[in-house]
């Protein structure tokens, strides 16, 4: 009966250590199915903000480079000697006269916006792509304002195209430069702003690509 007694408390014990067993695997299942989910909310909570932050600046840029574009002034509406060539549209650079922020004393400023590279520090230093504007003065050629950056730590680009006239079936004849004294009609303007710190499910940067037409 002893003997039986104790095989009994045996095979109970051994079920009980089972049922623990079974419970901490189940237990451990149910954790790492809760940090998994934590863990891919939190990295799209993550990816939906730095989405926000460059959609931001980037709209905040945008805004600028359309302020001083509607603004455009021509040097032949001013009693001035400013040389034709002074103005620039080319793919990746433009440079107008605008009213918009004029310099001290002035009436209109020279603005150039272009894309350049930037060198980062840290550790490695690499180079990133950047894209924004300077003042300069035109009639003495001097810097009113340093290069502003678009997107503070974001890689940017800018690109444009121009149409003189207009084509048939009311579509712009778009290019991707004009010659000294030629003037747009219409310019087409690209903005990319991209978070490399920030990746997708596929591995790709974080990015904003914004675009407008001016008329002028």
């Amino acid at each position: 009966m002893r003997k039986l007694y104790m095989f009994e408390m045996r095979r109970m014990a051994a079920v009980t250590l089972l049922e623990v067993l079974v419970a901490i695997a189940a237990g451990a299942v149910v954790l790492a199915i809760a940090l998994g989910i934590l863990i891919t909310t939190n990295q799209a909570a993550n990816r939906s903000l730095a989405h926000e932050s460059v959609l931001q600046q980037a709209q905040l840029a945008m805004k600028e480079i359309r302020a001083v574009v509607e603004a455009t002034v021509w040097p032949e509406d001013f009693a001035t000697t400013l040389p034709a060539n002074l103005l620039r549209f080319a793919k990746d650079e433009l440079v107008v006269l605008s009213s918009h922020r004029p310099t001290t004393g002035g009436l209109f400023c020279l603005y150039r916006f272009s894309n350049k590279t930037e060198k980062t520090g840290g550790r490695k230093e690499t180079a990133r792509p950047v894209a924004g504007y300077e003042r300069i003065e035109p009639r003495t050629r001097q810097i009113a304002s340093p290069f502003q950056a678009f997107g503070k730590e974001f890689s940017a680009s800018l690109s444009f195209r121009y149409a003189t006239e207009i084509g048939p079936g009311l579509q712009p004849a778009w290019q991707e430069s004009l010659a000294d004294g030629q003037k747009p009609r219409l310019i087409w303007i690209e903005l990319l702003l991209r978070n490399e710190d920030v990746r997708d499910l596929r591995g790709q940067p974080e990015e904003v690509r914004l675009t407008t037409a001016i008329s002028l």
